[in-house]
């Protein structure tokens, strides 16, 4: 398991962007959503970032 780092792209209103292994990713809220389930977007919305545990198969989507 790997940890995803998730924060928003300053002056969006849906894009996010992920942090992990060093490398970054942007994306929108709704492919997030649709790769790790609504609940990545929990802790986003109500916090502005969020943590998310995911296996190399999802990390594998990323790219």
């Amino acid at each position: 398991m790997q940890e995803l780092s998730c924060t928003w792209v300053p002056g969006t209103f849906d894009v996010v962007r992920l942090k992990f292994a060093g490398r970054t990713v942007e994306m929108t809220s709704t492919r997030l959503a649709r790769l790790f389930g609504k609940q990545a977007l929990h802790d986003l919305y109500l916090k502005g970032s969020a943590k998310l545990k995911v296996d190399p198969q999802q990390v594998a989507l990323l790219s």
